[in-house]
């Protein structure tokens, strides 16, 4: 999961608008002068820093909005076409950003499907607090809602990858009538309670290390500790050293999302969790990749089975990063699941 992305530059035809749709509601674009939305208890900021995006064709639809909390979050927002069609929620995973689902905004969108897709908590944008009890998956369930709120965007067909997918089953647990359907890709469904802890992590690679030959997440323990981020500042290509350049806060941010896991942060949220809560009650979708040997088929469905009743399960020829190295083959599946009654 933790593997450097090697940014493919996609060029789209870029949308230039004067006025932006939020919501339902048409807000003038007036640069540097945040919106208060009436009822929603947030601000919403038209034009936020993208100086990391140079070159995205998505940059007229990027917002940032201060939500109740406090926090504020930087995020891609297209509205739907029409009332019939619900957004699509992106939630990406580590190392990477919003930017990850850039080959997926202008497809869905030209469905008419709205899109959604923030940067998380501690990447791109977004605020980035040193305090790892912050990434809880409560917590970040309970931003990612209120953004949807502030945005005014209801129901949603939400979709995640790498940590993106312990953060979606989080958000199935917490707000269960948030999503219509949800789309796994690599790393399936995580069930209360949650085993990416050290002693689970441990044990996942001593299993692994006996009967493959090799720790899967044997980086984890690495990654909690001080230091590791200024390690990855110094030790990244070009491109992805925009999105985490050491001015924008490098990576360590970004890492404790690993370190609130590892460090069993959310184990008093966990243990409250009722056994009603466990089983997904929306048809899933869990797209795997062939090619990962981190997020292997076979792990991912066997997370991911057992609390799925309706589950559709689909194998890509690809490596972790599969809705970028094979967009046209996920976008495809993806669109299927969606369409499908």
């Amino acid at each position: 999961m933790a593997r450097t992305v090697y940014f493919a530059i996609t060029c789209l035809l870029s949308v230039v608008l004067s006025f932006f749709e939020l919501g339902g509601h048409l807000v003038a674009a007036n640069p540097g002068r945040p919106s208060i939305l009436p009822g929603r208890n947030c601000t919403i900021n038209e034009h936020p820093d993208v100086s990391d995006l140079a070159g995205a064709s998505y940059v007229p639809h990027v917002r940032a909005a201060r939500l109740p909390s406090g926090r504020t979050y930087r995020y891609v927002h297209y509205s739907p076409h029409g009332p019939e069609k619900l957004t699509v929620l992106f939630l990406h995973g580590f190392p990477s950003s919003a930017y990850d689902w850039r080959r997926q905004f202008a497809y869905f969108a030209a469905l008419g499907y709205g899109v959604l897709a923030p940067d998380l908590l501690g990447y791109g944008g977004t605020d980035k607090p040193a305090d790892v009890g912050a990434y809880t998956l409560k917590t970040q369930a309970r931003e990612i809602v209120e953004l949807l709120d502030c945005a005014g965007v209801g129901m949603v067909m939400s979709v995640g990858h790498d940590l993106g997918s312990p953060l979606l089953s989080r958000i199935a647990t917490y707000y269960p009538t948030r999503s219509t359907k949800y789309v796994f890709l690599d790393i399936g469904y995580v069930a209360p309670p949650l085993g990416l802890t050290a002693a689970g992590i441990a044990a996942l690679n001593a299993q692994t290390l006996a009967t493959e030959g090799y720790e899967p997440s044997g980086y984890w323990s690495f990654f909690n500790e001080t230091g590791a981020g200024l390690v990855l500042d110094t030790h990244d290509e070009a491109v992805h050293n925009r999105i985490f350049a050491p001015e924008r806060g490098g990576y360590d941010p970004a890492l404790n999302h690993y370190r609130a896991l590892y460090r069993d942060l959310n184990l008093q949220d966990e243990n409250v969790i009722p056994k009603s809560a466990t089983n997904l009650t929306k048809p899933v979708l869990l797209l795997t990749a062939a090619k990962d040997p981190v997020g292997t088929p076979a792990r991912a469905e066997r997370s991911t089975r057992p609390y799925a009743p309706d589950l559709w399960v689909q194998e890509i020829d690809s490596g972790h990063f599969l809705m970028l190295e094979k967009a046209d083959e996920v976008n495809k599946a993806i669109k299927e699941f969606f369409e499908n009654e």
